[in-house]
């Protein structure tokens, strides 16, 4: 799998998970530690964002 289609794969899945979360209103627990549930959706949200830019990126790159 070339880095191209992992970073769609990659946006698409993170996009999941985040939408995932939109449901969720206790805080999550990573580690022992609790965390806002609210950060853990804009990490999420980050790493979609990201992986589909770098996609766009090198599809344009192609042409």
């Amino acid at each position: 799998m070339n880095t191209k289609n992992l970073n769609l794969f990659l946006g698409i899945a993170a996009a999941l998970v985040f939408l995932g979360y939109l449901g969720e209103t206790e805080p999550h627990t990573l580690f022992g530690i609790s965390i806002n549930i609210w950060i853990v959706r804009v990490v999420w949200l980050i790493v979609a964002v990201v992986n589909v830019s770098n996609y766009l990126k090198l599809k344009k790159g192609e042409k």
